[in-house]
């Protein structure tokens, strides 16, 4: 019998020679295909009562800190939270850069606990809403999250719970609800917060939950507050209607990634007052650009919570904004300088323009912001203020008056010398008892106006300063749309 011996040896070479060719051609092929943008991880956290919970945590790799996040709840005794994390969940960590921690109720799937729902009486229930509490520190608890921006998505009977746990907490700053039940609770929630805004889902079909989504619709006075309408119940919509789940996602990109970071803030002015106020930075902008900047400038009976709901609409749509405090106002009150309407001297008071101007210097300062696209708003007395602390300042680029104050001589030359248009808006009731009318001044300012785009509007019953916010709904997103336009140049790396 013959063996063969030098033929097998080479036909084992062949394979190996083979075996290393495929081996170095699907590494090669790993090395270019695309990586995931996020990492994936099961996580466990401890409600208030001490139940442990699991969930799924997704979280972006790339993004710049701190970054938005959501909260994604599965609907209580029919679908578990792995329906979110191939699709949701997945999305919003991969291609919006938005943290993702998935999660199932108590009583649900992995977090039964010896109990399931179907066995919970209306108390058990109840505290649904301590799985809420719980998700959102234990999120707003991971490295990078920003806490103070965090949305919820829930489903079903969670959507009640939801909306009760975001009326306490001040993380939540919108909710996506699908096919939901509303209590009298929450009911008041979305009644009471303007400044949250409310994604509603339904199917046309399921006539309980369209109703109470419909509901919360028309109870929500928030502009971006919106309903989506679809067949079927809970989260098996999304396989139901094309492209729901991106609108779903780029409603939370929008309204909740886009409100950007808050930072509390303090800056000097060169005459040795120390103020406080809030940076805002658009949350949706691209990696080394820079954007657009306001500085909001309150009036005499004000601080700068007045223009809180302007800021986050700014930022919404890509510009960053600076509010502030005067001098003599809030943190500002010195027992030797004094206070703002008691004992601070007009002396000082008059020198507030000078906090205007270190305003401006430091959001032109900010590596984020385009320094040479500047804009300012001021209401009131601040109206005079906001334009003599930009005086001479060529970063300053275009600027919003609400209900002008009496122009002085300086202001004046501003007016006729400064070419820049500027947007004034008044109302022909206000009135000042000691000067006259604010809607005059108003009047006379743009008359004096050089730039030819500039703009007024007068209305009858709008009320005085930056209360005109309040009483025209329009009127916020006029003043948006103007530094969008007048602002409007090429990012800046």
């Amino acid at each position: 019998m013959a063996f063969d011996c030098g033929g097998d040896m080479q036909r084992e070479t062949n394979r190996a020679v083979t075996s290393s060719v495929f081996l170095f051609v699907g590494l090669a092929l790993l090395a270019v295909l695309p990586k995931p943008a996020h990492s994936q991880s099961v996580v466990t956290f401890k409600t208030e009562d001490g139940l442990t919970l699991y969930g799924t945590l997704h979280l972006p790799k790339n993004p710049q800190p701190p970054f938005a996040a959501a909260v994604l709840f599965a609907e209580p005794e029919w679908i578990v939270r792995s329906t979110y994390d191939a699709g949701l969940a997945h999305d919003l960590a991969e291609n919006y850069g938005i943290a993702a921690l998935t999660v199932d109720f108590r009583g649900t799937a992995g977090n039964v606990n010896g109990r399931m729902f179907q066995t919970f009486s209306a108390r058990d229930r109840e505290k649904l809403q301590l799985d809420v509490r719980g998700a959102i520190r234990f999120l707003a608890s991971q490295k990078g999250v920003d806490p103070k921006r965090i949305g919820i998505v829930a489903v079903g009977v969670g959507t009640n719970y939801a909306l009760l746990e975001a009326a306490e907490s001040p993380a939540v700053q919108g909710l996506i609800l699908i096919s939901g039940s509303l209590s009298d609770g929450a009911r008041d929630y979305i009644r009471s917060r303007r400044d949250i805004p409310i994604l509603c889902i339904a199917g046309t079909d399921d006539k309980e939950s369209f109703r109470d989504m419909s509901e919360a619709l028309y109870l929500s006075k928030n502009k971006a507050s919106n309903i989506l309408l679809s067949t079927g119940h809970g989260t098996t919509i999304f396989s139901r209607t094309e492209g729901l789940a991106k609108q779903v996602n780029q409603w939370f990109a929008d309204n909740i990634k886009g409100l950007g970071a808050e930072t509390e803030i303090s800056f000097q002015t060169e005459d040795g007052w120390s103020l406080h106020g809030k940076l805002r930075l658009p949350g949706n902008r691209d990696a080394g650009t820079r954007v657009p900047g306001v500085v909001l400038v309150h009036g005499a009976q004000h601080d700068q919570e007045t223009y809180y709901d302007l800021s986050r609409a700014l930022a919404k749509k890509g510009i960053a904004s600076v509010s502030f405090d005067w001098r003599g106002k809030n943190r500002e009150i010195t027992e030797t300088r004094g206070h703002y309407g008691v004992n601070l001297s007009a002396a000082e008071r008059d020198k507030t323009s000078l906090d205007v101007k270190a305003a401006i210097n430091f959001l032109a300062s900010q590596s984020a912001v385009n320094p040479n696209q500047i804009g300012v708003v001021g209401a009131t007395l601040g109206t005079l203020f906001a334009m003599q602390g930009s005086i001479g300042d060529s970063r300053v680029k275009t600027m919003v008056m609400l209900s002008q104050y009496q122009l002085d001589a300086a202001v004046k030359q501003f007016l006729t010398t400064t070419d820049i248009p500027i947007f004034f808006i008044a109302s022909t009731e206000d009135r000042n008892t000691e000067l006259g009318s604010l809607a005059d001044f108003t009047a006379e300012a743009y008359r004096l106006s050089k730039n030819k785009f500039t703009e007024f509007i007068l209305y009858d019953d709008a009320g005085r300063g930056s209360e005109m916010l309040e009483k025209k709904d329009e009127l916020e997103g006029m003043i948006v749309r103007w530094f969008q336009q007048k602002l409007a140049a090429a990012p800046v790396r």
